[in-house]
């Protein structure tokens, strides 16, 4: 799976799941426009992370074959 795809449905996730819980606690639906929103920055968010956490690997001198554990 390319990381785009991974993104995508990975947002895509996330935005029905945000839809999720307002309809059941709020007994709303979310207007589509706004799921899509929702989704494209939450794309934009994670291509940024990722960047981000590439660069910082860079700094650290830290290759991808290494482990990070949180």
């Amino acid at each position: 799976m390319t990381p785009a795809r991974r993104h995508h449905l990975a947002a895509l996730h996330q935005a029905s799941a945000a839809e999720e819980v307002g309809s059941v606690r709020y007994g709303l639906t979310r207007h589509p426009a706004i799921v899509v929103a929702i989704a494209d920055r939450t794309i934009e968010h994670q291509i940024w992370a990722e960047r981000y956490a590439a660069y910082g690997r860079e700094q650290l001198g830290i290759s991808d074959e290494h482990q990070l554990y949180a």
